[in-house]
């Protein structure tokens, strides 16, 4: 009976100890299958019908990146960015360090970002509650690269 004790103790304190962290459902690397933009509640972009192309964004513990190449009509663009990120909740904070285009360096931009499964979807501007006009906003939605 001592034995059974002293095996429980060492078993609980062993669990104790063991303490996890939170899993961060971002955390990997995502392919982008659609997107929208919605000015003045009129959608003046989507992908793939208005443009085509691909891109790809991943995240790691602190820090993301983007890229990607893209096609309307005859223009063709490449596309990169990457930074430092922050995820309470569904209310994402992502700031720029990189960016293709440079006048989005240094900025942060707040999303709602909620995941499901395998699809990550991200919308902005969002408010710090995470909610967004939606009337005004970009979204993008991917799923997760196997």
């Amino acid at each position: 009976m001592k034995k059974i004790a002293i095996l429980s103790s060492l078993l609980l304190i062993m669990l104790a100890a063991c303490k996890q962290e939170p899993v961060n459902p971002v955390i990997g690397a995502w392919d982008l299958i659609y997107a929208r933009q919605v000015v003045n509640d009129s959608t003046v972009a989507t992908f793939p019908d208005t443009y085509q192309g691909s891109q790809v964004k991943m995240w790691c513990n602190n820090y993301w990146m983007f890229v990607g190449g893209f096609s309307q009509d005859t223009v063709k663009s490449d596309g990169f960015g990457g930074g430092s990120y922050t995820l309470e909740g569904i209310v994402y904070k992502e700031t720029i360090k990189y960016h293709s285009s440079p006048d989005y360096v240094g900025q942060t931009i707040r999303m709602r970002i909620v995941v499901a499964n395998d699809t990550l979807i991200q919308v902005w501007p969002a408010n710090e509650m995470g909610e967004v006009d939606k009337g005004n906003y970009t979204s993008e939605k991917y799923v997760r690269v196997k």
